[in-house]
């Protein structure tokens, strides 16, 4: 285990349940889009993501000023998002940034910097960004941007105040930014970033399309029972991670450095929880087009699941794009007509069938048309 430092940045969506309850398959799309966001930010700024877990995300930076500039571009990103949706749709996120020395181990981060750049994200105002008192004096003169000094805050868990500073969002009152503060201190930040931190599957900056966000079109039915008819395909939710990563070599699809699945709660339907797990094979989307993989690593009780889907490149030199191989995280609503994310201008649909293969659907519109294909995926156990 090494140890370095780096520059830390925690960001989660404020109110992200509440946006859940109003608007599910709304909501889940924006989620994946903001996830990409933050991937290609993270990159862009010569950072890379750590973790995604739900709305969560922690980053790292080689410098104080990339961290606070990808953060400055994630809010400026999300606040032209939101021009979109009405008022009370907007999502409106968080962000903590800080300096430390941490402890690296095969890509996983550990420390107190880690936990404190989650209770800096803590203070944030919607829309806004709190730092540490080093990181404002490493990053002010550097970025257009104003540090409002808010004092020294203890937070839960760390025995010494932190002296942080805001960066407010346009338009932000500044009285009533600090009375929402004094609110907020000492909030115990969602268990979803610490559970980030414990080591859930971690995922490495990739480059996205910059495409235009569009509506998902409705996939048409999947030829199988309904979800409650199918019956569990294994006794087992994990996978070879072995075998599934020899079988991505072999095929020339990246794959994030960790891979988790997280077992269900109780509460889980069966139906749900057995769409954990990973899938892969030898097929195509088409004859000639690219192989697939998709890893789904957790589900909640409200079919919400969180997972990477990975692809290589297309033989065919006429094909839809040709994008180099990649993956992507999601995350996707699971029904009974199966999982189902979208990606740029793509509806992606996955049914679990009675064999526990997985039956995929491509919906897609793009300037070359409009294009539907298939595929079948095996388990990886």
């Amino acid at each position: 285990m090494k140890r370095k430092i780096s520059a830390l940045l925690a960001a989660d969506i404020v109110k992200y349940s509440t946006l859940v309850a109003e608007a599910e398959e709304e909501t889940v799309r924006r989620l994946a889009d903001y996830r990409a966001l933050c991937e290609d930010l993270a990159s862009r700024h010569g950072g890379r993501v750590v973790n995604m877990v739900g709305d969560a995300v922690l980053a790292e930076f080689p410098s104080s000023v990339d961290a606070v500039r990808c953060a400055l571009d994630m809010q400026e990103a999300m606040r032209a998002r939101n021009e979109a949706y009405p008022l009370d749709r907007h999502m409106q996120v968080r962000i903590g940034v800080t300096l430390a020395d941490i402890m690296d181990q095969d890509g996983e981060l550990f420390g107190d910097g880690v936990n404190i750049a989650a209770r800096l994200e803590s203070l944030s105002p919607a829309g806004g960004i709190c730092v540490s008192q080093t990181v404002r004096e490493q990053a002010v003169g550097k970025v257009a941007a104003a540090f409002r000094d808010i004092g020294e805050q203890r937070v839960k868990n760390l025995p010494q105040p932190i002296r942080a500073y805001v960066i407010d969002p346009p338009g932000a009152d500044a009285a009533v930014a600090g009375k929402m503060l004094q609110l907020r201190r000492g909030r115990v930040l969602a268990a979803v970033v610490v559970a980030a931190v414990a080591g859930t599957a971690g995922v490495t900056a990739v480059q996205f399309r910059d495409a235009p966000k569009t509506p998902a079109s409705a996939l048409p039915a999947a030829p199988a029972p309904s979800l409650a008819a199918i019956p569990a395909a294994t006794g087992t939710r994990r996978f070879d991670e072995a075998k599934l990563r020899a079988l991505a070599a072999g095929q020339s699809i990246p794959l994030p450095p960790r891979l988790r699945v997280i077992m269900p709660d109780a509460a889980v339907p069966r139906g749900l929880a057995d769409y954990l797990g990973a899938w892969g094979g030898e097929q195509r989307w088409n004859k000639r087009g690219r192989q697939a993989m998709l890893i789904v690593e957790s589900i909640d009780e409200a079919g919400t699941a969180i997972g990477v889907y990975a692809h290589g490149v297309p033989l065919n030199p006429n094909a839809i794009t040709q994008n180099s191989a990649r993956f992507v995280p999601f995350a996707a609503t699971v029904t009974d007509k199966g999982l189902h994310f979208a990606w740029g201008r793509s509806n992606y649909n996955f049914l679990l069938m009675p064999d526990g293969s997985l039956w995929g659907q491509l919906d897609s519109n793009n300037e070359r048309g409009h294009f539907e294909l298939s595929i079948v995926l095996q388990r990886v156990e």
